[in-house]
């Protein structure tokens, strides 16, 4: 998990149902002009409400995958001065749901889905190890806490 600053100044074509907006890059430019560049990333309805061209602010994105076919990272926060929004949906959790069921389902074919259960599993242990709501409010006593590190790559 990782935090951007800055403006989104691009946004690629996207595959949409009910839930997710899957958009085939995002293009953040923070005040010095560096662009971050992060393809393949969910978003999901909530966030999905106010994001939008010149939208400047904090993004606060989770890389679930290095690979995948249909998307890679998910975009769960974006605070504004206006606005601040945190998605209620932990697609890396409900993803570990699903690898578990379909591993359980798989087994009994040469005991293949060991792997998918152990894969469920290791996102379940991810997805819990980061507490997403502190990170995005600050801790009780109303300190915020510190930014996460900030990535200036092609994700």
């Amino acid at each position: 998990m990782f935090e951007i600053d800055g403006a989104i100044t691009a946004i690629g074509q996207s595959i949409f149902d009910n839930e997710v907006v899957v958009y085939a890059y995002l293009e953040i430019t923070d005040t010095a002009g560096t662009r971050t560049m992060i393809e393949k990333v969910a978003v999901c309805n909530d966030v999905g409400a106010v994001l939008g061209m010149g939208l400047s602010g904090r993004y606060y994105v989770d890389q679930i995958f290095r690979r995948s076919n249909s998307f890679r990272c998910q975009l769960w926060g974006v605070k504004t001065d206006r606005v601040a929004v945190i998605d209620r949906r932990n697609l890396r959790a409900q993803i570990g749901f699903l690898k578990i069921l379909y591993g359980i389902v798989t087994i009994p074919i040469l005991g293949l889905g060991f792997f998918l259960i152990v894969s469920g599993i290791r996102l379940l242990i991810l997805s819990a190890s980061y507490d997403r709501q502190r990170t995005f409010v600050g801790s009780r006593n109303g300190s915020v806490p510190p930014p996460l590190p900030a990535r200036v790559v092609r994700i």
